[in-house]
C-alpha cells in the first residue's frame, strides 16, 4: 500500500522540485502488479481462513457423531417400548411423556444437522465460485498487465474479443457469486440455536462478515479490472484506427498514382475545334478537382496517424515512406497537369484564331492577304507544334513524352 502510494503520488504531483515527471515503461506497469499481488495475498489469506473455518466446523460435527447419540435413542425408544408392554398402567402417562420428550429431542438434533449439512453445503459452493472468479480475475489482470503490440488491424480486434470475452465471463462468475452468497447469507438468517441456551449470534455475524467481505473484495477487484480493460480498449481502437489510417493513406497515393497513369496515357487529344477543346479543357479541370481531393484525403489521413502516434507513443510505418511518395506523386501530377492545361488553352487559341479567318475569308478575301493575322496564327500554330515537343520531366529526372496528333 506505501508503494501504490508513492507510485500515485509521483504520477499525479510529479517528482521533486517542480520538474514534470515523464514515467518510464516499468515504472507504468508498476502499479497493476501491485495491486495483482495484493490480490493474490488476500485471496490466499482468504483461502487460509476458509481452510481453518472449515476444519473447526468439521471437527464439530466429527464430535457430535463420535457420541453415537442415535445408537443412544434406539436403545432408550427400545425400553421405553418394553416398559410399556409390561402394562404398569401408573407408570404408562410418565413412560409416554419421557418417550415424547424423546422423540422432540431427537429430530430436533436431526434437523439441526441437516441444517448444519446443508449450511456447509451452500458455504462450500460460495467458496468456490469464489476461487473460480478469483481465477478468472487473475488471468484477466495478466492479460492486461502484458503491453501487446499487434501487427495488424485483424490481430487487435481477436484480442479485443478475447478481452470482452473475459470480462463477460468475470460478469457472469460475479453474479452467481452474489446469488450463491445470497442463499447463504439466508440460510445463516434462518439458523436456530444449536443446543438449549447457546447463542450463536456472534457467530453469525461473523459468518455474515467474512461472506460480504468476499463479495465485496470481489466487486472490487472485477471494477479495477473494467477500469482497466476500458484503457485497453480505448488504446486497441486507436491502434486500429492507426493502421487504418496507415492503410488508407498508402490506398490514397496508389488513386493518385493512377490518376497520374491516366493522365500520360489517355488525357492527349487537343480537340478538332475551339468548342470539342474548350470541352477537353474543362473534363481536365473536374479530373484535377478530383486528383486534389485524393491528394488532400492522403495528407489529412497521414496528419491522423501523426495525432495517432503521439497519443500511443509510437512510430507510424509509414511516416518514413506514404508521405513522401504522396508528394513525389502529386508534383509529378501538378507538372504534367499544368502542361496539360497549357497545351489545351493554346490549342483553343489557335482553333479559335484559324475559325476566325475561315468565316472572314468567303465574305473578304481582300482580309485573307493581311499577313499581320496569318503571321499571328501562324505563330500559334508553331508555339503549340514546339509544346508538343517538350517531354514532361518528373521531379527524379525521368522524362516522359507527352505529344498529341491533332
Amino acid at each position: 500500500h506505501e508503494l501504490l502510494s508513492e507510485l500515485q503520488q509521483r504520477r499525479f504531483n510529479g517528482s521533486d522540485g517542480g520538474v514534470s515527471w515523464s514515467p518510464m515503461d516499468d515504472e507504468l506497469l508498476a502499479q497493476p502488479q501491485v495491486m495483482k499481488l495484493l490480490d493474490s495475498l488476500r485471496e490466499q489469506y482468504t483461502r487460509y481462513q476458509e481452510v481453518c473455518r472449515q476444519r473447526s466446523k468439521r471437527t464439530q460435527l466429527e464430535e457430535i457423531q463420535q457420541k453415537e447419540w442415535f445408537a443412544v435413542y434406539v436403545e432408550l425408544n427400545q425400553q421405553i417400548a418394553a416398559l410399556l408392554n409390561a402394562g404398569d398402567e401408573e407408570d404408562l402417562v410418565e413412560l409416554k411423556a419421557l418417550q415424547q420428550q424423546l422423540s422432540d429431542v431427537c429430530y430436533r438434533q436431526a434437523s439441526q444437522l441437516e441444517f448444519r449439512q446443508n449450511l456447509l453445503q451452500a458455504a462450500l459452493e460460495f467458496h468456490s465460485v469464489a476461487q473460480d472468479l478469483s481465477q478468472q480475475l487473475d488471468g484477466l489482470l495478466g492479460m492486461l498487465c502484458v503491453d501487446v503490440a499487434p501487427a495488424d488491424g485483424a490481430s487487435i480486434q481477436q484480442t479485443l474479443k478475447l478481452l470482452e470475452e473475459k470480462l463477460k465471463s468475470v460478469d457472469l462468475g460475479l453474479q452467481g457469486l452474489r446469488e450463491k452468497g445470497q442463499s447463504l447469507l439466508d440460510q445463516i438468517s434462518n439458523q436456530a440455536s444449536w443446543a438449549y441456551g447457546k447463542d450463536v449470534t456472534i457467530e453469525n455475524k461473523e459468518n455474515v462478515d467474512h461472506i460480504q467481505g468476499v463479495m465485496e473484495d470481489m466487486q472490487l477487484r472485477k471494477q479495477r479490472c473494467e477500469d482497466m480493460v476500458d484503457v485497453r480498449r480505448l488504446k486497441m481502437l486507436q491502434m486500429v484506427q492507426l493502421f487504418k489510417c496507415e492503410e488508407d493513406a498508402a490506398q490514397a497515393v496508389e488513386w493518385l498514382s493512377e490518376l497520374l497513369d491516366a493522365l500520360l496515357k489517355t488525357h492527349i487529344r487537343l480537340g478538332d475545334d475551339a468548342q470539342e477543346t474548350k470541352v477537353l479543357l474543362e473534363k481536365h479541370r473536374k479530373f484535377v478537382d478530383v486528383a486534389q481531393s485524393t491528394y488532400d484525403y492522403g495528407r489529412q489521413l497521414l496528419q491522423a496517424t501523426v495525432v495517432l502516434c503521439q497519443s500511443l507513443r509510437c512510430t507510424s510505418r509509414s511516416s518514413g515512406d506514404t508521405l513522401p511518395r504522396l508528394n513525389r506523386v502529386w508534383k509529378q501530377f501538378t507538372l504534367t497537369s499544368e502542361e496539360r492545361v497549357q497545351r489545351l488553352e493554346t490549342a483553343v487559341a489557335f482553333h479559335s484564331s484559324a475559325e476566325k479567318i475561315l468565316q472572314e475569308c468567303p465574305e473578304q478575301p481582300e482580309a485573307f492577304n493581311e499577313m499581320e493575322q496569318f503571321d499571328e496564327i501562324e505563330a500559334v500554330g508553331k508555339s503549340l507544334l514546339d509544346r508538343l515537343t517538350v517531354p514532361v520531366v518528373y521531379p527524379d529526372g525521368y522524362a516522359k513524352c507527352y505529344c498529341s496528333a491533332f
